[in-house]
């Protein structure tokens, strides 16, 4: 195993911090929308396992939400260790861009209903996101690593 000792300038991850602040609060307008979008019309309970299916606006919400906020932890700290372990800061931040771009998409496509429930273009924006996150991990251990 090799030292550790990488040496960047935090502002060179200026890009990235934003893409992951602007995460942050689409994740929390996602959590305001679920009262009015996910409660209003008394189709879910909550607190309570979700009712119906990807039909109802209320569902998909609430998935939504629960996805975003299940995949934010994920990816907050898969940033901060590329970015402490001196992954190339273009990388870094172009991956970071990708990252919610692709999450972006996810949550529109969800909340609209478009495509099919598994494989369609609401998996294909996950599975972006997720390549994008993975690869920023794979990226930091090869860092921390080699």
């Amino acid at each position: 195993m090799s030292s550790f000792a990488p040496i960047v300038e935090i502002s060179a991850y200026q890009p990235a911090i934003v893409a992951l602040a602007v995460l942050c609060v689409m994740v929390l307008v996602q959590a305001l929308l679920t009262a009015p979008l996910g409660f209003l019309k008394e189709e879910q309970a909550p607190g309570m396992p979700l009712r119906g299916d990807h039909e109802l606006l209320s569902f998909r919400v609430l998935r939504t939400y629960a996805n975003s906020a299940e995949n934010l932890p994920v990816f907050g700290f898969t940033l901060g260790v590329a970015m402490i372990a001196g992954v190339s800061p273009l990388v870094v931040n172009w991956l970071a861009g990708l990252h919610v771009v692709a999450r972006l998409l996810f949550w529109v496509i969800y909340y609209s209903g478009v495509g099919k429930v598994a494989g369609g273009p609401r998996s294909m924006a996950y599975v972006g996101g997720s390549a994008c996150n993975l690869a920023l991990a794979g990226m930091a251990l090869h860092a921390l690593i080699v």
